[in-house]
């Protein structure tokens, strides 16, 4: 006597939601679905009819969503590197002109108390210093930022500048400006009025004698 052939159990709602989820990811054929779960190609094939679901139905809205998440991270990135670079330059530009200004007060206050400038010449060097590591600093900020690379900066969106050939006699007029500027600067201040009048009642006693 053989012995009877057992039953295929039906596939449990688990196992059919899951199937269904393969079936419409568009990952697996009515082959694998046979394999994992036993039952034959035409249960697959009436199951999925009567549900009205096809084969790789999810699989667009899926790569969709994908993709929007990968472009919406791209933008949230590109926004955050823009903020680093515009607080980059702000700060690098604000730390030269500080350096700046410290390094010609230096010169001026040289030239008003009517030193040589070695005499500035260990406050120059230190201002020195701090520059070579504020350059050492923004070029470790650019290689960080990509600002480095010949391509960080699109000619096309830099401001075109006209540049015109001075002649000889406006590079002297620029000359004696900066020069007269310096004078000013280090020029001693003017005598007060008491002084003024002091000295012409001197001059009045001395024709009086006279």
């Amino acid at each position: 006597m053989t012995a009877p052939t057992p039953k295929k159990r039906n596939l449990t709602p688990k196992q059919w939601a899951e199937a269904e989820a393969l079936w419409t990811s568009g990952e697996v054929t009515y082959e694998d679905l046979v394999k994992k779960y036993g039952k034959s190609i035409s249960t697959f094939e009436r199951h999925f009819r009567a549900k009205g679901l096809s084969k790789g139905a999810t699989a667009a809205a899926v790569k969709k969503k994908v993709e929007e998440t990968l472009a919406a991270n791209t933008i949230d990135e590109a926004t955050v590197i823009a903020a680093r670079i515009k607080e980059t330059k702000e700060q690098h530009y604000s730390w030269a002109t500080n350096l700046a200004k410290l390094t010609w007060n230096e010169i001026l206050e040289a030239k008003r108390a009517g030193n040589p400038l070695s005499v500035a010449t260990n406050n120059l060097k230190a201002l020195e210093s701090a520059a070579n590591v504020m350059k050492k600093m923004r070029e470790e900020r650019w290689a960080v930022l990509g600002l480095d690379r010949p391509d960080a900066v699109d000619p096309s969106e830099l401001p075109e500048l006209l540049i015109a050939e001075l002649t000889a006699e406006q590079i002297q007029e620029l000359r004696d400006r900066d020069h007269s500027e310096i004078d000013d600067l280090t020029a001693p201040p003017p005598a007060d009025d008491d002084d003024a009048d002091d000295e012409d009642g001197d001059d009045a006693v001395v024709e009086e004698g006279v």
